[in-house]
């Protein structure tokens, strides 16, 4: 068992230190907010659309610390995205290419009424790189970084059926933002560039009931509520002035001719609060046990409370969010010994989001649809691979129009730990 554990804490840290500092996202919208936000749950819940509402005893359940208490098993999870955007406008589009760590978690039991789990899952990413000329003046706009969160949950069973669960989430991250300005037959350009440093906490509180019904068929049901919480944002800002050198061997290049530092405690910007909105999410589904499972799924997100003093934006305004996903799996033969494919259980899932940012008084949206095949390997550890193709954003109102494709890949290592062995 110490083996074991070593090497997947060791997994654990090192999937940590990449996953802090990755660039997860290439992405106009990412300016708003904090960040385009990223889906907070395992591979075999994305593929069902992103519900959480079907929990089982071999995986963590992110989504609802509740489901927790029904591990039987130790679970570790781990999953990466590889993403294909195209970006289009009304006169241009470009293709992106990314890829990232997605979360990294280990749950275990430690009664058979409690389960416990912690890891690290990216919470918000900011990636993009936007160029507009005006009468042939340039401005270059670009922006970089993220919101990380850790997380330790806890899920109780109060009795057959009937959970109870939380989760401690710290948030921890750094955003940097640079505009450049670069005037007609002016030899000097002009840089800004703005620093956030955001941390904070927040909790979380899940409900989780499972209940038996005539020839095999379950209903579940799943309630999260979280509450507001602020994060605290340490700010610096500074004016450069470039200018293209002779750089010898290397040829011109550009350099930082002076610094100017704005004094952000004077206008008193210095420390500011961005408010995490208040968010319930809604679970109904029914299936037949280790056979199908189909479900629907409601988010709530009072966004229109959000603001950034940091940042003055003109054009951008918000409201309440709210998404709305359906989802399920087939599995055609749990039991079967002759067939590979029988034991495979095979995904599906629709997304709609109205995800509360208002651009130039145009909603901006995103929709989506998945398909997903989870692998048995060896016992009761699996591995996922799931497609999901989507798109966001519109070409009306000058805005943008982004069509994804998204294929993640997520495994689960399962083994019993704290059994006293009967022979030594």
């Amino acid at each position: 068992m110490n083996r074991k554990l070593n090497t997947l804490i060791i997994a654990l840290l090192t999937g940590t230190l990449a996953a802090v500092a990755q660039q997860t996202t290439e992405s106009p919208y990412s300016f708003y907010g904090v960040g385009e936000r990223n889906f907070g749950g395992i591979a075999e819940e994305s593929a069902m659309g992103g519900i959480g509402t079907y929990a089982d005893s071999t995986r963590v359940n992110m989504q609802n610390p509740a489901a927790l208490s029904g591990l039987k098993y130790t679970a570790f999870s781990a999953g990466l995205t590889m993403q294909r955007k195209n970006v289009a406008t009304s006169n241009m589009d470009f293709t992106t290419r990314t890829s990232a760590l997605n979360y990294f978690t280990l749950g275990f039991p430690i009664t058979e009424k409690l389960g416990v789990a912690f890891g690290l899952v990216p919470y918000s990413t900011v990636g993009y790189k936007m160029k507009s000329t005006v009468n042939r003046n340039v401005q270059q706009y670009e922006g970089k970084g993220n919101v990380n969160q850790f997380f330790a949950s806890g899920g109780y069973k109060l009795y057959d059926g009937l959970r109870i669960g939380a989760s401690f989430k710290y948030h921890f991250g750094s955003i940097e933002m640079t505009d450049i300005l670069q005037l007609y037959n002016v030899e000097f350009f002009t840089q800004e560039s703005s620093k956030q440093t955001l941390k904070g906490a927040s909790v979380n509180f899940g409900l989780y009931y499972e209940l038996p019904l005539r020839h095999r068929l379950r209903l579940y049901s799943s309630l999260v509520y979280t509450p507001e919480s602020k994060l605290s944002s340490d700010n610096e800002r500074s004016v450069q002035m470039l200018s293209y050198v002779n750089g010898g061997n290397s040829g011109t290049q550009l350099s930082v001719r002076s610094i100017q530092q704005i004094d952000l405690g004077a206008k008193g910007i210095k420390e500011t609060k961005l408010t995490l909105p208040t968010q319930i999410e809604v679970g109904l589904g029914i299936g037949e046990h280790q056979k199908w499972f189909t479900g629907l799924e409601y988010t709530y997100a009072n966004t229109k409370s959000f603001s950034n003093p940091f940042l003055s934006t003109t054009n951008v305004s918000y409201k309440d969010s709210y998404q709305i996903a359906l989802g399920g799996f087939w599995v055609p033969n749990y039991n079967s010994f002759t067939s590979y494919w029988h034991r495979v259980t095979y995904r599906l899932g629709l997304r709609y989001e109205n995800t509360g940012v208002v651009l130039n008084g145009q909603s901006l949206n995103d929709f989506g649809t998945s398909f997903g095949v989870s692998l048995p390997v060896r016992g009761f550890s699996n591995l996922t691979g799931v497609l999901e193709i989507g798109k966001r954003g519109t070409l009306n109102s000058g805005l943008v129009k982004e069509n994804y494709i998204n294929f993640k890949i997520g495994f689960t290592l399962n083994d019993k730990w704290f059994q006293k062995t009967k022979y030594q």
